[in-house]
């Protein structure tokens, strides 16, 4: 208590805790199979105003090449991402760790090696999977399942750090066209 306050008789109250944990969320969002469409998902983040956050994004391959998902039009609280002049300080996994805490990160996603998520505009390299549009301008990011030499790989994606608002939003866009679409899941790294 400070000199000030000891004179006055009062005494501040602490700010109260907040009502989240530190650390990767449960899944906030999960989708999964082909829809060949640009799909726009809203994800009710309220329970995490103030927090300082990174926007996690995991997603398992289906069983061959044809699980190109896209990523596209990426809001985090008024913080839009398009990929239209680079990577956006985003960061993706270069091994294959089933955990976050597993995963080795780069913030390249230029090339198109597995498992990572890249940049690409006008189709993704393989045929019968990835849209040939974004959902914002040309540019988008898409996991490349067809370097990656097995069925069920895990590609991680994260944001850069963001403090939320007291009244924080969140959506993004998804394509998932390709018979062997996997399951993509949301998180938030609640980092303080």
């Amino acid at each position: 208590m400070s000199n000030l306050a000891m004179m006055m008789g009062t005494v501040s109250n602490p700010l109260p805790a907040p009502a989240y944990t530190l650390g990767l969320t449960a899944s906030l969002d999960s989708v999964s199979g082909n829809n060949a469409v640009w799909e726009q998902r809203t994800i009710d983040i309220s329970a995490y105003a103030t927090a300082t956050v990174r926007l996690v994004f995991y997603y398992v391959s289906g069983t061959s090449y044809t699980g190109d998902i896209q990523l596209d039009a990426i809001n985090i609280d008024g913080n839009f991402h398009s990929f239209e002049t680079g990577y956006d300080n985003y960061e993706t996994s270069t091994n294959e760790s089933s955990t976050y805490a597993g995963v080795t990160w780069t913030n390249s996603l230029q090339t198109a090696a597995s498992p990572k998520f890249a940049r690409d505009y006008a189709g993704t390299p393989s045929s019968g999977t990835g849209l040939t549009s974004a959902a914002d301008g040309i540019w988008y990011l898409f996991a490349e399942t067809s370097s990656s030499g097995s069925p069920n790989t895990p590609f991680w994606l994260k944001s850069p750090e963001v403090t939320l608002g007291s009244a924080p939003t969140l959506t993004y866009y998804n394509a998932r066209y390709g018979a062997t679409i996997g399951t993509l899941n949301v998180y938030l790294d609640v980092i303080s």
